[in-house]
């Protein structure tokens, strides 16, 4: 129950953010404070290509298994998660062949169990878990949260990004112990040299306040 109610004020104080002009801002301690923040280090080309996956694969993934299976399925720098519950391998296969044969898609993670369709209150909690992860990941410096996505499913934290290998381990320490609820975090980055970083973030630095 301590969780839940912990995330009810998490998900409050996430929709009033959700309100304020700008870009996201920065959570500290119980205010909420415009600041210089750091943009997405993916092209602008790049994040509308990973938009255009995502509804693609969401679309014919989910017309083909239909409500056989549970498929997630999450996008970033042109690489695929898929997560959740399948019947059989037959599905497991169907989904991870659409994946890789969707155009601009560079790689596939597929890590659908074979598993009775998760229910309810299993999502209602890793939805519980991913506002609590993303409001540490918002609130702590060393954590580029707009170069990166969030995936919770049965309790296991996917991390994807563009990130550094001291970024990666923060960001998997963090989302490690954000909640013994947690079982596993696992990191499908895309890592880049503090020098990458130095020249990505001088270019997509932006103010909030504009």
């Amino acid at each position: 129950m301590k969780l839940f109610t912990n995330i009810r004020n998490v998900a409050l104080l996430l929709s009033v953010a959700a309100t304020l002009p700008g870009c996201f801002p920065i959570i500290a301690g119980t205010g909420i404070y415009s600041a210089m923040v750091l943009a997405d280090r993916r092209p602008i080309s790049v994040t509308t290509i990973d938009r255009g996956i995502q509804l693609e694969l969401d679309a014919s993934i989910n017309n083909k298994v239909g409500s056989n299976a549970h498929i997630n399925v999450n996008v970033f720098n042109q690489k695929v998660l898929l997560t959740g519950e399948v019947p059989n391998e037959t599905y497991k296969d169907l989904a991870f062949r659409e994946a890789s044969q969707q155009e601009n898609v560079k790689k596939v993670f597929n890590e659908l169990k074979i598993a009775a369709i998760s229910s309810t209150e299993d999502r209602l909690l890793d939805t519980s878990l991913y506002g609590l992860i993303k409001t540490k990941f918002v609130a702590t410096t060393d954590i580029p949260s707009n170069s990166m996505k969030i995936i919770v499913e049965a309790k296991r934290v996917y991390l994807m990004g563009v990130v550094t290998e001291l970024e990666a381990k923060a960001a998997a320490t963090v989302a490690s112990r954000a909640s013994d609820s947690v079982s596993e975090v696992i990191r499908l980055m895309d890592i880049i040299s503090e020098e990458e970083k130095k020249k990505l973030d001088s270019m997509g630095v932006v103010d909030p306040k504009k």
